[in-house]
């Protein structure tokens, strides 16, 4: 039994990765911002998985970097733009037992959603997903540009959570959940790999079970 999650009382998720795979219609996303500013660009999502996670500003350094006369914020807002235009259509392929998980898990755990994705990234997901109804808060590095410890420290004193746990795929989630003092739950299916998780799931009908039976 894993004792450090006998009382956790929320669940904070990552999204890209975690709950989704939208690599392929960010990939669109990114070239139709790029075409916006006279730049040639064919990203595809396999382009885009490497540097999921990452903070949008350490993403634009790497795809952008040999750009050097791109306004990097008015670069942001067209991308925003994009995004915001483009995702409802767009959406992204969701993990298999995805929406069901949550439902079952929203009847014993207060859900959130954390992401370093852009500011309209989680609203994108839940309206796409209709699952708005299933989180009780969304939090941003969009709205909110600082390092995502810091967003899980803000988000656990904001709702007044006593004992949240986050969801991910990446070690460097994990680090920043350890940073936090919150117990990281590692998904093996996403985008990365992750050493010295609390806890690990091969599925999420795995992960719904098991936090189920706590």
């Amino acid at each position: 039994m894993h004792g450090i999650f006998l009382n956790i009382d929320s669940l904070i998720f990552d999204m890209d990765g975690t709950l989704w795979n939208a690599t392929e219609s960010y990939a669109q996303v990114w070239n139709a911002t790029c075409a916006d500013f006279g730049i040639e660009a064919h990203f595809t999502g396999r382009d885009l998985e490497q540097f999921m996670g990452m903070s949008i500003s350490d993403i634009m350094s790497h795809l952008l970097g040999g750009h050097m006369g791109v306004d990097n914020r008015l670069f942001l807002q067209e991308l925003e733009r994009h995004e915001y235009e483009m995702m409802p259509r767009l959406g992204g392929v969701l993990y298999p037992n995805v929406i069901a998980g949550l439902e079952s898990l929203h009847s014993s755990y207060s859900l959130f959603l954390l992401s370093n994705c852009s500011s309209r990234g989680l609203v994108n997901f839940v309206n796409v997903t209709s699952t708005q109804h299933l989180f009780k808060g969304l939090l941003t590095q969009g709205e909110r540009p600082v390092s995502k410890c810091d967003n899980l420290l803000y988000m656990k004193q904001r709702y007044r959570l006593s004992a949240p746990a986050y969801v991910g795929d990446t070690q460097a989630d994990c680090d920043q959940a350890h940073k936090a003092g919150i117990p990281f739950i590692f998904v093996e299916w996403g985008f990365g790999t992750c050493v010295n998780p609390d806890w690990s799931f091969s599925s999420f009908e795995m992960l719904e079970q098991e936090l189920l039976r706590l």
